[in-house]
């Protein structure tokens, strides 16, 4: 079979989706610690930004596999969806009582999630590199109107990222079983290994808004 063949197949989908979203799921990792800079102040995040825009074309050049994955990944999943929907076979052991709600949800979960990286691409990002008007770049997360300056994105960032670890959790134990480590020895690796990107990850990520949007204006 050749690798046209292979890609454009139901389970060369599964496969592309599987290490797409594994990809993704450890660029949240090196984001998060990123991110982190935001606790030890605004001198240190500052800095780590600056460090990240003097790599330049390097730069672009992941932000391209970024989205060349994560549209992959959509489009891979949508098309699974669809056909998924029409089988009626599948459809009918696609049920509350066969399938983890966090599976029969992925769908739902997974637009959000897009919205959410759309809107993140969209302020935070376009604000680092096009528009930042004399601000800081811990003054467009923590204060601005497009960061948790505002309570509303502070909410919404919540949400938003509450639903991609539930989307996590279902797509890391379906890439465990596309790539065949369920049911060998390194399934409770893989398990444990996967609690940290769809519990703790998402959960350091909250702590963010959290803190900066509501916590620290009331202590």
């Amino acid at each position: 079979m050749s690798i046209i063949k292979l890609l454009t197949s139901s389970v060369g989908r599964k496969i592309l989706m599987a290490i797409t979203g594994l990809l993704l799921a450890f660029f949240m990792a090196f984001h998060l610690f990123g991110n982190l800079f935001l606790f030890v102040g605004e001198e240190a995040f500052n800095a780590y930004v600056n460090k990240l825009h003097q790599l330049g074309f390097l730069i672009r050049i992941a932000e391209f596999f970024l989205v060349l994955f994560v549209g992959s990944h959509a489009y891979s999943g949508i098309l699974l969806w669809i056909k998924n929907r029409k089988a009626k076979k599948v459809v009918s052991s696609y049920s509350k009582e066969n399938t983890p709600s966090a599976a029969r949800s992925a769908a739902f979960t997974g637009s959000i999630v897009f919205v959410f990286l759309a809107t993140h691409w969209s302020t935070f990002w376009y604000k680092f590199n096009f528009d930042l008007q004399g601000m800081s770049y811990y003054y467009v997360v923590t204060e601005s109107s497009v960061g948790f300056g505002s309570p509303a994105v502070s909410i919404f960032y919540i949400i938003a990222i509450a639903l991609l670890g539930y989307h996590l959790k279902h797509g890391i134990a379906s890439a465990g079983q596309t790539l065949g480590i369920v049911g060998t020895k390194y399934e409770s690796i893989y398990d444990n290994l996967a609690a940290i990107f769809w519990f703790w990850i998402p959960l350091g990520f909250i702590s963010i808004p959290v803190w900066f949007g509501f916590l620290v204006r009331i202590i």
